[in-house]
């Protein structure tokens, strides 16, 4: 048997990614996370929907922070051979 998927509140996920209302919005409205409608107050989102995003965005991040180094790193190198 298929288990039903456990659905979060706003305020559950504002505390799960720590962000406020309207970045909450601004994600919703820019498609980075499916959400459900339930009334004109109520907004639910499934719980596996926000732990992708939290994979996709550590990953997103962790690939900047590896660019970041390795700019550093090639620029560093450069001004080295320079002098």
């Amino acid at each position: 048997m298929k288990e039903a998927p456990k659905f979060l509140t706003t305020e559950e996920v504002l505390a799960i990614l720590r962000v406020s209302r309207r970045t909450l919005q601004n994600y919703r409205t820019e498609g980075k996370i499916p959400f459900h409608k339930i009334s004109h107050k109520t907004i639910l989102y499934k719980e596996a929907d926000i732990e992708k995003f939290l994979r996709e965005q550590y990953s997103t991040e962790l690939l900047r922070a590896k660019g970041r180094k390795l700019l550093t790193e090639t620029i560093r190198k450069q001004w080295k051979e320079r002098l």
